[in-house]
């Protein structure tokens, strides 16, 4: 059995532990959620029931030794990105000690391929000759197209939807309900608004919004 702690408590770690207890009640999935690793006191001492173990920067020292436990990472914020990628990569937690969730409802290509640490929830679909990078998380109804590339810590809220042969950098996130279009290139630390529609190619470090969707200035 894989034991789980999450990192983070707040918003989309909490949406992550209980998408998994519904994979371990409802499914038999063979996995165990410890708790999370969060700094922020003023939660007390657990989260919807779950208990709060660790600060962030001293679980890994707390449970390296314990090799069924495994980490999710999951302090993303839009605004920024660069700094809580900067502040897991301080932690020193080797790749291999993150798990790939994989939500029961979700449908990931056989030929789909994956990196470490991503999170797939209810109702992903992810096609066939998809390659993830790592630490990209999935939440419910999004969709990724066939043969579509996509780097590291990437970020898609519901229902979002990559079409096909897209490729995408690092650091991305995408807003409820956007959408991107085939062939199209997304590059680095982009924000996509919600409902947007990107439909041409675009550069490093921009947000956009609209229909279609263009930098917002």
């Amino acid at each position: 059995m894989k034991k789980i702690i999450i990192i983070g408590g707040k918003g989309t770690p909490v949406v992550i532990a209980e998408q998994i207890q519904n994979a371990i009640d409802k499914f038999q999935m063979d996995l165990e959620i410890l708790g999370f690793a969060f700094d922020d006191e003023s939660f007390g001492k657990e989260i919807n029931g779950y208990p709060i173990l660790e600060k962030t920067y001293n679980v890994y020292e707390k449970y390296k030794d314990h090799k069924d436990v495994y980490f999710i990472f999951s302090l993303y914020r839009s605004d920024v990105i660069k700094e809580r990628i900067a502040l897991r990569n301080s932690y020193g937690i080797p790749l291999d000690r993150y798990i790939n969730f994989i939500h029961p409802l979700a449908t990931v290509a056989q030929s789909a391929k994956l990196g470490y640490g991503n999170i797939i929830l209810a109702n992903v679909v992810i096609n066939p000759n998809v390659i993830l990078g790592n630490f990209n998380t999935f939440n419910s109804n999004a969709l990724v197209g066939h043969d579509t590339i996509m780097g590291n810590s990437n970020f898609l809220a519901g229902h979002s939807i990559i079409g096909s042969n897209l490729k995408i950098g690092n650091g991305n996130f995408f807003g409820l309900n956007s959408s991107s279009k085939n062939f199209v290139e997304i590059k680095d630390y982009n924000i996509i608004g919600m409902a947007a529609n990107v439909v041409k190619d675009v550069e490093s470090n921009q947000i956009l919004i609209g229909n279609p969707a263009k930098p917002l200035k």
